[in-house]
């Protein structure tokens, strides 16, 4: 995600505690606010009084005086309000780009099975194309069977047919394992971006509703209203990998791949409004935008999760192709001697 930066727990928790301070300032000193929690206030008095839930988590009705006292309201505000860094802190995780090594290592995985050219996708930029087998001692697995196949001319006997056709099987085998490991890198840079996104739209939700209640505290502010742009349902479509090897598609061919099964796509985002003329309306729209925040967040983990489902059930059927089973009449000839070898079920030169 360009432009992407990270806030950690500690981040998260400051800005709580900042909308928290204002949102109790605000009410504070506005008399449209103030009026509101002076009522809600002794509402909840009444409730507690009667045994009845209070709408502030864990109410404590004051020692003296009424409930709706300048000094008495402030500390209402104080419990009604303390919740607020947990809305942000509960989205706290460690750092996205942490996963960055075993991305790598699944990329250099495919790449060593069998180099190809590949485009990656970066929201909707394309990077130039990359000749990605450039590594040390890897060769395409097609010119290794290919040498095989020829030195294995002059053998004979049952166990060397059998290597024979294990070694022609590797190709298609290496093309799904190759496959196989782009779809766990497709499935981690997916879950990157999902993290990524969602560290951006909480701190999005928490700066817009700071400039509502900022804006709100101005002299001459009757209402304020900012609106907050949620990426999260577009998280799985900032991330593309698309294969360009033609060949290497036909050979996967009966192996659903992850960014197959993803599709295209859309970029979706979508606009929360976060305002009102008193604080309760600001922080509802801060609520509502972070319950829309988790609503993308479970849905879009749920499409990773049925995508990375489908892979493995298409990979169930095609195991025995991926992962070929050493040559039985070769393996029974492990530790025999030259005349058993010679034997016409053997392996030998002519």
């Amino acid at each position: 995600m360009a432009g992407f930066a990270y806030h950690s727990m500690g981040d998260l928790q400051r800005l709580g505690e900042k909308i928290r301070d204002k949102a109790i300032h605000v009410t504070m000193t506005q008399d449209d606010s103030y009026g509101q929690a002076q009522q809600q206030a002794n509402n909840d008095a009444t409730r507690y009084h009667t045994g009845q839930q209070t709408q502030a988590p864990g109410y404590v009705p004051p020692s003296s005086g009424r409930p709706d006292d300048n000094g008495n309201l402030e500390a209402y505000l104080h419990q009604a309000y303390a919740g607020i860094p947990r809305l942000f802190t509960q989205f706290a995780i460690p750092n996205p780009d942490g996963a960055r090594l075993s991305l790598d290592a699944l990329y250099q995985a495919a790449v060593t099975v069998a180099p190809s050219l590949e485009i990656k996708k970066d929201g909707n930029e394309l990077t130039t194309p990359l000749q990605v087998g450039d590594v040390a001692g890897t060769v395409p697995v097609k010119q290794t069977v290919d040498t095989i196949v020829t030195h294995m001319k002059r053998w004979e006997g049952g166990a060397a047919d059998g290597f024979e056709l294990y070694v022609k099987g590797l190709e298609t085998s290496a093309a799904y394992q190759r496959e196989i490991a782009l779809s766990l890198a497709n499935a981690l840079e997916v879950q990157i971006s999902i993290r990524k996104a969602m560290l951006t739209d909480i701190w999005e939700i928490g700066d817009k509703t700071y400039k509502a209640l900022d804006d709100l505290d101005g002299w001459c502010s009757n209402s304020a209203k900012v609106q907050a742009k949620l990426t999260i349902l577009g998280a799985i479509a900032a991330v593309a990998f698309v294969a360009t090897d033609g060949a290497a598609a036909v050979a996967v061919e009966g192996l659903q791949s992850f960014a197959a099964i993803m599709g295209a796509v859309p970029a979706l985002t979508t606009q929360e409004t976060i305002g009102g003329a008193t604080v309760p309306p600001i922080l509802e729209g801060m609520a509502n935008a972070i319950t829309k925040l988790n609503q993308g967040v479970d849905s879009q983990q749920q499409e990773v999760a049925q995508a990375l489902q489908k892979v493995n059930q298409s990979l169930d059927r095609l195991w025995g192709q991926a992962l070929l089973p050493a040559p039985a009449n070769l393996t029974k000839l492990r530790g025999a001697g030259r005349g058993q070898l010679e034997q016409p079920d053997g392996f030998y030169a002519t």
